[in-house]
C-alpha cells in the first residue's frame, strides 16, 4: 500500500504544468469562436437571429410599403447591375467607373438620366470636376419602367444626392423618348432568331465594346488579347451553344494582364445573366454563331 492511501497519511498537493495541446485547443476555439460569431452573431443586437447576420440584412426582408419599399428595391438593383463598377458607397472607382455620391450627372433631367442606362455612354465626360473616357454598356436596357424607377430614385436619394425620385410614369415616358419607336412583341415573332439576336446585340451595347457585327478592336489597356476587346466572329470554333451562354450570363470579371505587374484592364464583360431575359440569350447565340465567315475555319 503507498503511503498516500494509508490511514492518517494527509494526501500530498503537486504542481504539474497543463499539457500544451490544451492551450493549443483553446485558442484555436476562441479563434475560430470570434469569426463565427462576427459573421453570425449580430453583434449583440436583439433583432438578429439566424440565419441573418446584421441589422442591415434583416431591414431588407422586413415589410415595406411606398417610397421606401420603393427605394429599398432600388437599392437591390443597383447592387446586383452597377454597384461592381460604381462602388456600393457610390464613389465610383479609378480607371473603371465614376461616382454618383455628388454627381451633376445624378441630378439632370429624368431624360438625361435615364439615357446612360437604356443606352450606355461612350467618350469623355466630365464628373464633379475630373475627367473620364471609359465606355458603360447600356446595363439598364433590360430592366422594365418599374425597376429603372426605383434604382433612379435610389441614385438621386443616396449618398448626399437630394434630387426628386422618379416615378414609374416618368421612366416610361423618358424610355418612350429616348428608344423611339422599337419591334412590337408582333413583329418580334416573325422575325428569325438571328435577326433577333442582332437586336439583342444593339439594344445591349454589345457593339460599343466588340464592335459592329462583333468585329472587335476597342481599346482594352493591358488586356492580354493585344490590349483589345476580342472579336466575336469565330465564337463559333471556341463555344459550343451551352458554353456560350453560360459564359454570358456569368460574364468575366477579372481580365488576364498583358503585363502581370500593370494595371487592371479598364473593361471586363459583365454578368449578362441578371439583364438579359432567356430568350434574348438564345437569340443571341444564334446571331453570334451566324456571325463566322463562311468557309472559314480557325482550328479551335
Amino acid at each position: 500500500m503507498s503511503d498516500e492511501l494509508k490511514p492518517g497519511v494527509e494526501p500530498a498537493v503537486a504542481r504539474f504544468p497543463a499539457p500544451i495541446w490544451i492551450i493549443v485547443v483553446m485558442l484555436v476555439l476562441l479563434y475560430f469562436g470570434g469569426i463565427y460569431f462576427d459573421r453570425h452573431g449580430g453583434w449583440f443586437d436583439r433583432r438578429v437571429y439566424f440565419p441573418y447576420t446584421s441589422a442591415g440584412e434583416l431591414a431588407v426582408y422586413q415589410p415595406q410599403s411606398g417610397a421606401s419599399a420603393s427605394l429599398t428595391h432600388g437599392r437591390t438593383i443597383y447592387e446586383n447591375v452597377c454597384g461592381t463598377c460604381h462602388g456600393s458607397d457610390g464613389l465610383g472607382k479609378a480607371n473603371q467607373a465614376p461616382p454618383l455620391a455628388g454627381s451633376e450627372w445624378v441630378a439632370k433631367d429624368v431624360v438625361s438620366l435615364a439615357r446612360v442606362p437604356l443606352l450606355g455612354l461612350n467618350g469623355p465626360i466630365t464628373v464633379a470636376g475630373q475627367g473620364w473616357n471609359l465606355g458603360m454598356a447600356p446595363m439598364g436596357a433590360g430592366l422594365s419602367d418599374a425597376d429603372l424607377a426605383a434604382v433612379l430614385s435610389y441614385l438621386r436619394t443616396s449618398w448626399g444626392n437630394q434630387s426628386p425620385p422618379v416615378s414609374e410614369e416618368d421612366a416610361k415616358a423618358a424610355r418612350a423618348a429616348i428608344s423611339g419607336s422599337a419591334p412590337t412583341e408582333a413583329n418580334l415573332k416573325k422575325m428569325t432568331p438571328v435577326e433577333r439576336g442582332r437586336l439583342v446585340f444593339q439594344k445591349y451595347g454589345c457593339s460599343q465594346c466588340h464592335g459592329r457585327d462583333g468585329i472587335g478592336g476597342v481599346s482594352n489597356p493591358n488586356a492580354k488579347t493585344a490590349e483589345l476587346i476580342p472579336g466575336l466572329i469565330y465564337i463559333a470554333d471556341g463555344y459550343n451553344r451551352d458554353e456560350l451562354t453560360a459564359f454570358i450570363r456569368r460574364g468575366e470579371r477579372v481580365i488576364p494582364r498583358k503585363n502581370p505587374a500593370g494595371p487592371e484592364p479598364p473593361h471586363f464583360m459583365p454578368q449578362w445573366g441578371k439583364i438579359v431575359t432567356p430568350d434574348e440569350l438564345n437569340d443571341l447565340a444564334d446571331f453570334l454563331f451566324s456571325l463566322k465567315p463562311k468557309g472559314s475555319d480557325i482550328g479551335f
